[in-house]
């Protein structure tokens, strides 16, 4: 019956080191992985790699310890949620996407803009696919969108006034 006890102690503390192993502030390296790869699975720089395991190249070996305790957790990326008000028009191409794009002045590529027709309040999602060329043509325009999404807005001129919300990303590397 001891013996038996002694077992099941034992078994259970080799759950609880398992269980606490998981949090390990550090990564062993497999085959394959390079520290450009795991600098992008831990939100690290390689040289925040390399000086918290002093080392003095990139070369790996299989195996080794890569300690990231500094950023075990994922850094929290600083954001600012911008509000702006312009004019916004359509995409000059012939558009027959079905999708919600836009091109804008300074909001980088990716970025999802809330856009509201200040005029009737309607409102639309789109992504932004490009930067909106510094042209006279586009002097007083803040947002160019695509037909799709123009028409969503129910504009009644072919310049409205909007109100643009996203969110701009101040943590890019």
């Amino acid at each position: 019956m001891i013996k038996l006890l002694k077992i099941g102690l034992f078994i259970i503390l080799i759950s609880i080191n398992t269980i606490y192993s998981q949090n390990k502030n550090y990564h062993i390296v497999i085959k394959g992985e390079t520290i450009y790869s795991i600098s992008k699975k831990y939100n690290l720089s390689i040289k925040e790699i390399t000086s918290i395991n002093k080392l003095e190249s990139n070369i790996l070996s299989i195996g080794q310890k890569i300690y990231i305790e500094e950023n075990i957790e994922k850094k929290e990326v600083e954001t600012n949620t911008i509000k702006e008000e312009g004019f916004a028009s359509t995409i000059s191409v012939e558009d027959s996407s079905e999708k919600y794009l836009a091109l804008h002045k300074t909001a980088s590529i990716g970025t999802i803009i809330f856009v509201k027709n200040q005029m009737n309040d309607n409102m639309v999602i789109v992504r932004v696919i490009g930067k909106l060329p510094e042209t006279g043509v586009n002097d007083k325009i803040s947002l160019r969108i695509s037909k799709i999404a123009f028409e969503k807005l129910d504009a009644k001129d072919e310049k409205i006034p909007v109100e643009l919300t996203y969110v701009n990303d101040n943590n890019e590397r």
